[in-house]
């Protein structure tokens, strides 16, 4: 994930309504976070290609993708030291606040947004 923060696949949005993704992108921005889509190597693996299907079956799979550095206090160096080591390293423990609101926020959003991208075509 290099210097990513957070990253949505959608496998260039094939497998999930554009809306949806926007959603989810714009929660982790309100909160601070850098967002992505389709980045190389992270546009979503096989299961987001094998279950997102919004066109024939109406279901829509993305990959979220955070990167790890944010959840911990230390660098990656001192992390695999630490690690090495026997010692637990501490955790980010705001970071990690952040993304839990932000998986609250993105849950009950859900229900709204895809209620618009999946109504019956008449």
């Amino acid at each position: 994930m290099k210097d990513h923060q957070v990253i949505i696949g959608t496998r260039h949005d094939t497998t999930c309504a554009r809306e949806l993704a926007s959603t989810v992108a714009a929660i982790f921005t309100r909160h601070g976070f850098e967002v992505h889509d389709n980045v190389s190597g992270y546009a979503g693996g096989n299961i987001v290609t094998t279950y997102g299907q919004p066109g024939t079956r109406r279901v829509h799979a993305l990959q979220l993708e955070v990167n790890a550095s944010l959840l911990m206090t230390t660098g990656r160096e001192e992390f695999i030291a630490q690690v090495s080591r026997g010692e637990i390293p501490e955790k980010s423990e705001a970071n990690i606040a952040r993304v839990r609101a932000c998986l609250r926020e993105v849950l009950a959003a859900l229900p709204a947004v895809l209620a618009t991208v999946c109504e019956p075509s008449a």
